[in-house]
């Protein structure tokens, strides 16, 4: 089915519901006072009459007060309702204010703190909780049909470390877009369509694609706290030379015993592993001494899951950056994602 015309069909319920509850209480008021349903003149110089036609001209109050109608009666709080529609408590109140004059009754009955629906705003409420759902659906079904698919691509560490922490706030904020996350240490071709935005760990140069550094690192050793007290002649960087060292290409120990003026090579005992996540898994268990990179175990320094040995930081040119091919037409919602990252580093 044409999105259009299920977005366009929701709406012209929408309407009808609202009108219908307006007329409801208006004809009410009219039949009250003995002098038949029809013919009724509303304030816009309309006639209620018999006929379909007639019925729809009369004339829809703004939607903003709609819904301050609407949160008001649902919260029974006009600072309630101001505080989830984002406005000020007196902009809700010359919402209503409003709405009651064009309509012609007084919708809420105010005494102290309590509020409460007027008979007439018990009667218009069903109407309009009707009408605002039908408007909802129209427009969740127009967004489910126009989401766009993105397709993330990074390693496995910082999936697993950094982003799937962060990534429910990335799927509220824009349920229009479907992200499509692949998980691997080698870089995708960008230049060839195999993804749309990819992180990678590096200098920031690569060719055809343009780069914003999203998260700097520092290395630094951790452990985890069983172990610390397995071992508690670990006091200074020096006693390295004693615990088991767990090692991974990206994060070489080299650079951090110069950093720290041990005149060691890098060493071959101990598990290598392919992933850093993977070591920093091991280190969480009690394997050993793993060396990592800031960004991937700052859940675990806060948590006390790991701990950080040590007041020895090998600095680092390199970084997480946010790369793109170059000179491509990047879609609105590729931009909406860029920023949600820059924003959440």
């Amino acid at each position: 089915m044409d999105r259009r015309f299920v977005t366009s069909s929701a709406v012209l319920v929408y309407i009808l519901a609202i009108r219908l509850g307006i007329r409801a209480f208006r004809v009410g008021d009219v039949q009250k006072e003995g002098r038949g349903p029809f013919p009724f003149s509303v304030g816009n110089g309309a006639t209620l009459g018999s006929k379909p036609e007639q019925q729809l001209k009369i004339r829809i109050p703004a939607i903003s007060g709609l819904m301050a109608f609407e949160a008001v009666a649902r919260l029974s709080s006009f600072s309630k309702a101001a505080e989830e529609l984002s406005v000020t408590q007196s902009a809700v109140s010359h919402r209503i204010s409003q709405l009651e004059a064009q309509l012609g009754t007084r919708l809420f009955i105010r005494v102290g703190a309590n509020t409460s629906l007027t008979p007439h705003g018990e009667q218009l409420l069903e109407h309009v909780v009707r009408g605002l759902d039908c408007f909802r659906e129209g427009i969740m079904s127009l967004q489910t049909s126009q989401r766009s698919v993105i397709r993330l691509s990074l390693p496995p560490a910082l999936a697993s470390n950094w982003l799937i922490l962060r990534l429910s706030s990335f799927q509220r904020i824009h349920p229009e877009v479907e992200l499509e996350i692949s998980v691997t240490s080698r870089f995708l071709n960008l230049r060839a369509g195999e993804a749309d935005v990819a992180i990678r760990f590096g200098n920031g140069q690569w060719d055809g694609l343009d780069a914003i550094k999203l998260l700097p690192v520092r290395i630094f050793p951790v452990c985890s706290p069983s172990y610390l007290v397995a071992h508690p002649w670990l006091k200074a960087p020096s006693n390295l030379e004693g615990a088991t060292l767990l090692r991974q290409t990206i994060t070489p120990w080299k650079p951090w015993f110069e950093a720290a003026g041990l005149p060691w090579e890098e060493p071959t005992q101990g598990t290598l592993f392919s992933e850093v996540s993977l070591l920093i898994e091991a280190a969480e268990c009690s394997q050993g001494v793993g060396l990592v990179l800031s960004a991937l175990v700052k859940s675990q320094l806060e948590s006390g899951v790991l701990l950080k040995l040590f007041d020895v930081v090998q600095e680092t040119e390199k970084a997480y950056y946010v790369v793109m091919a170059r000179n491509a037409e990047h879609s609105l919602q590729v931009r909406r994602l860029i920023d949600w990252l820059i924003d959440n580093a």
